[in-house]
């Protein structure tokens, strides 16, 4: 559908005949936010007119929900308004571009609406879906990744604690225990994707592997059993707390065994 070919009519209208969306983009709003656009709508009135579906006798907002509460909010009677004569003619790219370059969708915003805008607007077609917001399949798809992976991490993202990316390495950690632990850590490290990478590549080495361990071959004074090497137990405690994550430090040998493990053994370090 070209926009170029629809025909649409400007007019100002009652904000008694407008309906709130079905699907509203914005999750929550800034009360501050809102408080100004209030403000400045009552000296200076709608600027940007909102964009609506004729449906019957009524109107529902496509675009420009918050405008119109916020023209309520400052005594307003009416607001100037583009008519589309079809809701799928408005849903054209109008709503998704005006949300997302005006208002700064955040990822979790976005995987909501395209969620809902794919059951409700597209029938389950995934190529429309990608065709009305201008987005590539890869983009769109990562969006509904994230509102199909775990909860607590959706509402990681939903909360600015986590970025995508981060979101998108610790869902693909398969045990729950173990994804909300990685979870965990990230937020209170503000762990960036290249850290959040290193450890789930190594817990999949250690604990996802498919592959056999090999056979240990037996001797004379019976099989060896070699201690299991945990590369989370702590060096200094000795211990494996899941509450902290272990971050590597350089140290050379002597310098260890001169200063760290005589101090460990309760001994005087030396300057060897």
């Amino acid at each position: 559908m070209n926009l170029r070919d629809v025909q649409r009519e400007f007019k100002e209208l009652p904000l008694a005949c407008l309906d709130a969306p079905q699907l509203d983009a914005r999750l929550q709003r800034d009360p501050d936010k809102l408080d100004e656009l209030t403000r400045d709508i009552a000296r200076r009135g709608i600027i940007l007119p909102l964009a609506v579906a004729r449906v019957g006798d009524r109107y529902e907002i496509v675009d420009g929900f918050t405008r119109y509460m916020c023209a309520g909010r400052a005594g307003l009677a009416t607001a100037p308004c583009i008519i589309y004569p079809t809701k799928d003619a408005a849903l054209e790219g109008v709503k998704y571009a005006a949300n997302l370059f005006r208002l700064m969708m955040t990822p979790a915003e976005e995987a909501i609406f395209f969620h809902e805008l794919l059951k409700k607007d597209c029938g389950d077609d995934f190529e429309k879906l990608c065709t009305i917001v201008g987005r590539s399949e890869a983009y769109v798809d990562s969006r509904l990744e994230l509102l199909n992976g775990d909860p607590e991490v959706f509402e990681a993202v939903k909360a600015d604690k986590i970025k995508l990316g981060v979101a998108h390495l610790v869902n693909t950690v398969r045990d729950e225990s173990w994804r909300r632990y990685y979870l965990k850590h990230a937020i209170r490290e503000g762990a960036t994707v290249a850290v959040v990478t290193g450890w789930v590549g190594q817990h999949k080495a250690l604990y996802e592997t498919d592959r056999e361990a090999p056979p240990t071959a037996p001797t004379a004074s019976g099989p060896a059993i070699a201690a299991a090497h945990d590369p989370n137990r702590c060096y200094i405690c000795g211990q494996n707390d899941p509450r902290f994550v272990p971050e590597l430090v350089s140290i050379h040998t002597h310098c260890r065994l001169a200063v760290l493990d005589r101090l460990l053994q309760g001994e005087p370090a030396t300057n060897s």
